[in-house]
């Protein structure tokens, strides 16, 4: 393995390992005692390699002379397909003098084979083989590629494991996931008795394709491999492997015994399949289903056509680029997040059932192959030749950012060339750039960063509580790893102005009043009720950022996230009281839930409530001038809170591409990921399904220092002018 995986040693004892080679005693399929899946199907055990999490058992390298192109020299060791034996057809088939040659063919397909390669012993799968050397789409056989067969491996070792039923792989543009799945079908559908094989696209047209494809590698298959069908001269809905009814004479008519088995394709239909006892089945571009058949139902109801009792019966190929969330990729990251083989049942299965994989685009990309397979992924010191006959020193990831970096000021092209050719699995996942109201290549970015990079104790969790149990008094932090509050690791408040509040009479009331107004202000989302009707329920949600200011805290920052449903409401909005106490700041609070206002109000915090920062006191309407607050459904302060949001993500979001607000090149401090993700997701024009959204804008909001212009007074003029009197003429004054 060259790509996908890392070899792994100790993993049986040596000595048993030589013995139950000697004996060929080791089975196809998963062994228990050593946790790996062996793919040997000769009785012995070679190196082990981890793939994508699965241990994988090779067979052990044979003896020289056993390894195709052992009798060349490394340079030119190349796998080169074997011409079929001069009059070999249909009618000699059965000749003696071929009968070696077709059995060892049949071996070959059912084991694999090892073969030199630029001097290096690689093993083939029985399957990639058959399909390198038998399977012709096109006016040429493919090429022998180094990471195919390593796909082929993995999906060897899915077919091996009895608690496995098949891998979903993640792929990118051109690696030809649809030619591997038309070599399973073909090998898999002419070999197995009485089978029934389907294929199911993102459209009926789609699937019709790949079945044509397949009609066409079929019917180019050596006469020794292509079992008689029904007579069809060219099938279109499916391939019915069976004898053909045939006639002797008048009235005499002789049936004979068949394969049996039948490949079609299915239209994308939720019940596509379903009912049937699928063997095997290839679910190509299930990122991109249509919406009545999400992948992430789809897949369960075929999963049962795989399954007789507890046994697994077939097994799938599920593969696919990924579609934008909203176009069928919301659903088949669900059945990715279903199918780590690192979170099992009590059976030993994934959730879905399938192993997950996938390949980064540095390893599979047209024209960055040699001429013996492997990619050329670095740059090279001398020209290579690649497999179409020119010589290039540029690798395979030079190239790709020599790409990305031409689009780098077009993050909208920029993000489709991470999605179309990504280099890990979270670009493979990215949402297309237009999906997103805001600029998703930051957000993106910096979710990234907040999974991938950033210290494990850079946010701490944690409940308020009131010192001794007595509400009004100070209020303390009481770290909890399920807490409700999230806070930015050193972020919390400075002694001088925490649990600091002071009594002022303003706008006729007198109230206590934070301290840290210049800091900072919260923004609060509330709901309404202990349970909704549906039975689900919204959270409350609760954010707290900073202006720019010489407090410890950073500027102009995020610093605390609330996304929870407390077990009663009334412990939501003691939670938000607790918290505007302790860091001594205020809160913009969306005008939707009077019972809160009124408790905040009752406890006498009215001056923690900031009034509608788009209006004069004056002009504010009686609830208004009572609670504080934000009227949900304004639409002058919806589009504040959209270009609030805007705004801060291109200046506090991301990584820096100038110098204004921080360093080029460096990322951005924006620790909570959730409220990451639901800014890449909202709709402003429904904004009140974001919670997160709601509460961080009104946050930003908050901060704002916005001028409202006073109404002006006219002055009114004296009608009588006045005059100085002194001496004998009178002047104007």
């Amino acid at each position: 393995m060259f790509y996908l995986g890392d070899k792994v040693d100790n993993v049986t004892d040596h000595k048993v390992r030589l013995a139950k080679n000697k004996a060929k005693s080791w089975e196809y399929g998963y062994d228990a005692s050593i946790d790996t899946v062996i793919i040997s199907k000769v009785g012995t055990l070679g190196e082990i390699y981890s793939v994508s999490g699965i241990n994988i058992g090779f067979p052990e390298v044979p003896n020289k002379q056993n390894i195709l192109n052992h009798d060349k020299t490394a340079a030119n060791q190349k796998f080169k397909r074997e011409e079929i034996p001069v009059g070999l057809t249909e009618a000699t088939m059965h000749n003696p003098k071929y009968s070696d040659y077709i059995d060892r063919e049949y071996e070959r397909r059912e084991k694999g084979v090892w073969a030199y390669v630029k001097g290096i012993p690689i093993y083939i799968t029985g399957t990639y083989y058959y399909g390198i050397q038998w399977i012709r789409e096109e006016k040429e056989f493919p090429d022998f590629r180094v990471i195919q067969n390593e796909l082929m491996i993995f999906w060897e070792a899915c077919k091996a494991d009895n608690r496995c039923y098949g891998m979903q792989y993640v792929k990118n543009r051109r690696i030809g996931a649809s030619y591997l799945a038309v070599v399973e079908l073909l090998e898999s559908g002419t070999i197995n008795e009485d089978k029934l094989l389907g294929i199911v696209s993102k459209k009926g047209d789609d699937s019709k394709k790949i079945f044509n494809r397949l009609i066409k590698g079929f019917k180019r298959l050596p006469c020794f491999f292509q079992p008689l069908w029904d007579g069809t001269n060219t099938p279109k809905k499916e391939l019915v492997l069976d004898v053909p009814t045939k006639r002797r004479a008048k009235n005499e008519v002789v049936n004979e015994d068949g394969l049996g088995s039948v490949i079609s394709w299915h239209n994308t239909e939720i019940n596509a399949m379903d009912g049937d006892a699928i063997f095997r089945s290839l679910l190509d571009e299930s990122g991109k289903y249509p919406k009545d058949v999400p992948f992430d139902k789809y897949w369960y109801i075929v999963k049962t056509s795989h399954t007789k009792g507890v046994n697994i019966t077939g097994k799938s190929m599920v593969v696919s680029t990924v579609n934008a969330k909203s176009k069928g990729g919301a659903e088949y990251e669900k059945i990715w997040k279903d199918s780590d083989v690192n979170e099992r049942n009590a059976n030993g299965q994934t959730k879905s059932g399938l192993y997950r994989i996938f390949i980064a685009a540095k390893y599979c990309l047209e024209g960055k192959f040699d001429e013996y397979g492997f990619t050329i992924v670095e740059d090279q010191e001398f020209e290579v030749m690649t497999d179409i006959g020119v010589k290039t020193k540029v690798g395979s990831v030079t190239h790709l950012k020599n790409v990305e970096e031409a689009l780098k000021n077009d993050p909208e092209e920029l993000n489709e060339q991470k999605r179309q050719f990504p280099d890990t699995v979270r670009d493979a996942f990215r949402d297309e750039a237009t999906d997103c109201s805001f600029n998703l290549i930051k957000i993106t970015e910096q979710i990234d960063h907040n999974e991938f990079d950033m210290l494990p104790d850079e946010i701490e969790r944690g409940n308020f509580s009131w010192e001794n149990g007595i509400p009004d008094t100070a209020v303390q932090w009481n770290p909890d790893p399920n807490g409700r509050f999230w806070i930015a690791r050193g972020c919390h408040p400075a002694p001088e102005f925490r649990n600091k509040k002071e009594m002022k009479f303003i706008n006729g009331v007198s109230a206590w009043a934070p301290t840290a107004l210049n800091i900072g202000c919260f923004g609060v989302d509330p709901y309404n009720t202990t349970k909704s009707a549906d039975g689900r329920g919204s959270r409350g949600a609760v954010h707290l950022s900073t202006k720019l200011n010489t407090s410890n805290l950073p500027n102009n920052a995020f610093i605390l996230e609330y996304l929870d449903r407390a077990p009663k409401i009334e412990m939501f909005f003691e939670d938000v009281l607790m918290a505007m106490v302790y860091f001594s700041m205020p809160m913009l609070c969306e005008l939707s839930n009077y019972q809160f206002l009124t408790m905040i109000r009752d406890r006498r915090y009215r001056h923690f409530s900031m009034n509608n920062p788009f209006k004069n006191f004056v002009d504010l309407g009686p609830n208004e001038k009572e609670f504080g607050g934000c009227p949900a459904q304004n639409v002058k302060i919806g589009d504040a809170q959209f270009y609030a949001i805007q705004s801060y993500i291109e200046d506090h979001v991301g990584v820096a591409r100038e110098e204004i607000n921080r360093a080029k090149e460096t990322i951005a401090f924006m620790p909570f990921t959730r409220t990451l993700m639901q800014w890449k997701e909202v709709d402003p024009n429904q904004r009140t399904k974001f919670d997160a959204y709601i509460s961080s804008s009104l946050s930003l909001l908050g901060n704002q220092k916005i001028e409202v212009e006073a109404p002006k007074t006219r002055r009114r003029g004296n009608p009588f002018q006045k005059y100085n009197n002194v001496g004998n003429l009178s002047t104007a004054k």
